[in-house]
């Protein structure tokens, strides 16, 4: 065909296959796209896993407080109309009292209780533990009338008994089914409903279960609340301390009322009931998702007209433990970057011989036990120990004027400078060695003396493993908990000891996540502050 111009227009480019070469080439360019996503996808799949995961469930859990809303939604509804500058009226304490007594709240959660309304005086029904239960459940929910609802449920059951395996992996595979079924109905993933895990696997599935299933259903409700109830009592706790004896002592008694008025009868049955602390306190945790734990992370919490003030005496403990961990840390790393620097300029300039034996002894402690370090300088520093014996026999120190090494900050400092200072040499070891010696000899010819060339020279060009160093050391330190946990004592304990506390013992996990958000955001700031001196670029590791 000829163009208005009268040309004819070129034929398009075809491979040896005929293919248009342009298509040829953008289907050659995809291919080696998804070639080169395979390769990135394993590291970045492990990445996800093992660091942008546990980093938000870190942020996630620093902030969730909805614990106390699936344990007292009554309650917190209740104080939506209530401005609580005194104890109470009657119907706070009918709200606590349902909300403590009743099964009626799991049915509020995501699955099968969105239609119910807190107002109707079926939700207020206690139902009573010796049934009947079928007719109660339906009324405060119409959902288990519904043939679905169970079938839901049973959908775990299925599962669980047609999974194929070994006795063990069948006997695991039914618990875990257990504990699905329990938190599919309630906030709990740590309790197991068995009962109602046996009458399912007994229903035929074609009309609604009977009587004995939904007795199972409340049982496994009744004993989950139980544990709800001291789940969430340890968290009131950590607010006002008085909150888990008090709902514990209520617990046993709170059965006894029959009748209104409740606001009397609790009040008799704990006279704290009658202090406007307690009511205040529930007022700020009524929130799903708080700031509470980071203010208590640095020695602050709210007032009840939601201000920031700071923590009575008593409970001013972590920005004490914040300012010992960054001394720690900066002490550590001072320690750590003179020691390190002479050495690492010895391991670059000796020759390779006698080099290989000090890197040696600078990698001994990476083939050591941290514990057995950890004792043994243990064993060195205590006041009968073989630091102190030598001062002694050396004449500089008397018998009856032992140093004290041991379980305080000093012997803290001493020990974690010996377990970090491999991790301030080998950085500054690795951009030492790849310094031209002629450069310090071109400037000492130049007229410049050993110290002005060493100055002017040779440390700006150190700069970049002297910042990596210090940035890794400083990092660990920050983090550290096992030795100043077993050297330092009280007077060494640092920040990262409360994170394990609250992780293991205490079982605070939003505070122990509160805290670790923090030292998440002081590493960040470290980085930038780096980045600004010396560049992330010119960082070197080794």
């Amino acid at each position: 065909m000829v163009s208005s111009q009268g040309s004819i227009p070129p034929k398009p480019l075809l491979t040896a296959d005929g293919t248009p070469l342009k298509v040829s080439l953008r289907r050659s360019m995809q291919r080696k796209k998804l070639r080169a996503f395979a390769l990135v996808f394993p590291p970045l799949f492990f990445l996800l896993i093992v660091f942008i995961i546990p980093i938000g469930n870190l942020l996630t859990r620093s902030v969730d407080d909805q614990l106390i809303n699936y344990q007292l939604p009554l309650t917190f509804k209740a104080m939506e109309k209530s401005e609580l500058k005194d104890i109470p009226g009657e119907e706070l304490y009918e709200a606590i009292y349902l909300d403590l007594t009743t099964i009626n709240k799991f049915l509020i959660q995501k699955n099968y209780g969105k239609d119910v309304d807190l107002n109707y005086s079926g939700w207020k029904e206690i139902i009573p533990k010796r049934g009947p239960f079928k007719d109660r459940v339906i009324n405060i929910s119409p959902k288990w009338a519904d043939v679905a609802t169970w079938l839901t449920l049973k959908k775990f059951v299925v599962e669980a008994e047609h999974f194929k395996g070994t006795k063990i992996e069948q006997r695991s595979k039914k618990k875990r089914a257990e504990f699905k079924i329990c938190s599919f109905l309630t906030p709990l993933k740590s309790a197991a409903c068995s009962k109602l895990y046996r009458e399912l696997k007994k229903w035929n599935g074609d009309t609604i279960p009977g009587e004995q299933t939904f007795k199972a259903l409340v049982q496994d409700l009744r004993s989950a609340q139980k544990f709800l109830i001291g789940k969430s009592s340890t968290r009131m706790n950590y607010e006002t301390p008085g909150w888990k004896s008090l709902i514990k002592k209520s617990g046993r008694k709170l059965g006894k009322i029959k009748n209104p008025p409740y606001k009397e009868a609790m009040i008799k049955i704990d006279k704290r009931w009658g202090e406007i602390k307690f009511w205040q306190s529930l007022q700020v945790m009524k929130d799903p998702y708080t700031g509470g734990y980071y203010l208590n992370a640095v020695d602050r919490k709210l007032d009840s007209n939601r201000n920031v003030v700071i923590q009575p005496e008593e409970r001013r403990v972590y920005v004490m433990l914040w300012w010992r961990t960054m001394l720690v840390s900066f002490i550590v790393t001072l320690g750590c970057l003179i020691l390190a620097y002479p050495v690492s300029h010895l391991l670059a300039t000796l020759p390779l011989k006698y080099s290989n034996v000090l890197m040696i002894c600078v990698l001994m402690p990476f083939w050591t036990s941290l514990l057995v370090r950890i004792v043994s300088w243990m064993v060195m520093l205590q006041q009968e120990g073989v630091v102190n014996n030598l001062l002694v026999i050396s004449g500089i120190l008397s018998d009856e004027n032992r140093l004290p090494m041991m379980y305080n900050f000093t012997g803290t400092v001493i020990v974690m400078i010996q377990i970090l200072l491999p991790f301030m040499i080998l950085p500054i070891y690795s951009v030492m060695k790849g310094i031209p010696p002629s450069f310090m000899k071109a400037a000492q010819n130049l007229g410049a003396p050993p110290s002005l060339a060493f100055l002017k020279v040779y440390m700006p060009q150190t700069l970049p493993g002297v910042g990596a160093g210090v940035i890794l050391v400083f990092i660990v330190a920050i983090g550290y908990y096992i030795t100043p946990e077993l050297v330092g004592g009280k007077d060494g304990a640092l920040i990262g000891n409360m994170v394990a506390y609250h992780m293991q013992k205490s079982l605070n996990w939003g505070l122990a996540s509160a805290m670790g958000a923090i030292l998440l955001v002081a590493i960040l700031i470290l980085y930038w502050v780096y980045d600004k001196i010396v560049g992330i670029d010119n960082m070197k590791l080794g």
